[in-house]
């Protein structure tokens, strides 16, 4: 008879590093993210008050206190918790920049970006402009006076961790407010649908009814038509109908047909089918032209930025014309812009706070704790501005003592307004806490964490790039 009260060894643990375990760098980056976030909410909280303590403001006070809300506080809280709860590996939806669900992935495509930019245009498809400050202005415009802009923008959406590679619409009556439109994403080489189908591309349409506001971050954005099925079936047949040569087949039921809800809260129905359309077979064609630059970057497949958050990469395709190579060249986000650019405004409005207040905390004798704040606050000044310089230019430890300069003159800028009361409620102490929120906010995100790993300790910048050597 077996013994079995022998005592039985423990399996061993297969990782000896704890579960919550992190890079230092990373740490800070997420207590600087948490921390932008609550300043962010204390200071809607604060707008939100003195819009009653004001009677002729009170109305116009509400239209910064939205602004807040809609385009800092939300979209950072959506942050957090979907970070936490919302699956970051392909379920067949994209998710917004605030990780939340976005639309249905409802096609799959087989060819190169310079195919798929030939059998859209030629199906009377037309490509999106890249989101700048010009091309938001532009579909704002369109909106509002109800005039065409063809190329207007689409919102990012990501997959693999990756905003969409190309973007081509339709628009409806002359304007942008209704227009068709679908998304295309690279493929990481070497990946499958599920179910072990090949396809390069996978790809999101659906139509643009109206401009409203986004259900979840009270956001402008557009709202689309629920069923995005009819969508989907437009953009086959208008691509097949241009080209004989491009065929397509379902894969039935490649989901389970659903009702849900896209990013901005707006209802979306689906059967399930996945379209696979196949552009290998089109007619073939020497040279397109010159290429669109969007189209350029898609060809040259996914940089290899070296960040398990950015996704996984994809090469170039073999068609690409050798006039487009890739280049060495980085761009520089726009977080990091406007951040560089909120530390000036900061500095600017922190002195005029300091100069208003000088005599309250300093005193006539020139003597007190006063003094020494000045002096910290002079020092932080120039260590920000020279944090700000080297952010610039890439250097990912210098972001991360700009973030702490900008926190330690949010706190005394606290301190000061909480101290001097009614005394003080001046226009440059609204503008410094301000700068230096958003400042917090766009300089502890992705992008520019993601941008400044890459370039200052890992993938360098191009000569014209960088700012003069340090030692």
């Amino acid at each position: 008879m077996v013994d079995d009260t022998r005592e039985r060894p423990y399996p061993r643990k297969i990782h000896t590093r704890p579960a919550w375990a992190t890079h230092p760098g990373r740490a800070v980056d997420v207590f600087f993210f948490i921390v932008a976030t609550l300043a962010a909410v204390m200071l809607a909280v604060d707008i939100f008050r003195a819009s009653f303590s004001t009677r002729i403001l009170h109305l116009v006070l509400l239209l910064p206190f939205w602004g807040v809300v809609a385009y800092l506080v939300l979209p950072r809280i959506h942050s957090l918790l979907t970070a936490i709860y919302v699956p970051d590996y392909f379920i067949g939806r994209a998710r917004t920049s605030d990780g939340l669900l976005g639309d249905p992935i409802n096609l799959a495509l087989d060819g190169t970006a310079r195919e798929i930019h030939r059998a859209m245009t030629k199906a009377g498809w037309i490509l999106a402009d890249d989101v700048t400050l010009r091309s938001s202005l532009g579909i704002i415009r369109s909106a509002l006076l109800r005039k065409s802009y063809p190329q207007a923008p689409v919102s990012p959406l990501l997959v693999f961790g990756r905003k969409q590679c190309l973007a081509y619409q339709q628009e409806v009556d002359g304007n942008a407010s209704q227009r068709h439109h679908v998304r295309f994403w690279r493929c990481p080489d070497g990946w499958y649908l599920p179910g072990g189908i090949r396809a390069q591309w996978v790809a999101a349409g659906t139509y643009d009814r109206a401009v409203g506001l986004s259900l979840f971050t009270l956001q402008i954005t557009h709202k689309i038509d629920a069923d995005i099925d009819v969508e989907r079936d437009h953009i086959v047949s208008s691509l097949e109908g241009a080209d004989p040569g491009i065929r397509h087949r379902v894969i039935e039921k490649f989901s389970t047909g659903y009702h849900s809800r896209n990013g901005g809260g707006d209802e979306v129905h689906t059967d399930g089918d996945l379209p696979v359309i196949d552009l290998t077979g089109c007619a073939s064609a020497t040279d397109y032209g010159d290429l669109p630059p969007a189209v350029v970057r898609a060809a040259r497949g996914y940089p290899d930025i070296r960040d398990p958050a950015a996704g996984a990469a994809a090469s170039a395709d073999p068609d690409l014309p050798a006039r487009y190579a890739p280049d060495s060249g980085v761009k520089r986000p726009s977080s990091v812009i406007a951040g560089v650019l909120l530390a000036l405004v900061g500095v600017v409005a922190d002195i005029i706070v300091d100069v208003q207040t000088l005599e309250q905390f300093i005193g006539e004798a020139g003597t007190g704790p006063g003094v020494a704040l000045e002096v910290l606050r002079g020092i932080s000044y120039l260590g920000l501005l020279y944090c700000a310089w080297r952010t610039w230019w890439g250097s990912g430890g210098a972001r991360i003592c700009l973030l702490g300069f900008a926190l330690f003159n949010l706190l005394v800028d606290g301190a000061i307004i909480e101290l001097a009361g009614d005394q003080f409620n001046g226009l440059g102490a609204a503008t410094a806490v301000g700068a230096n929120i958003v400042l917090l906010l766009a300089l502890s995100g992705d992008a520019a964490r993601v941008w400044s790993t890459r370039v200052s300790g890992r993938e360098p910048l191009p000569r014209h790039h960088r700012g003069p050597e340090v030692g």
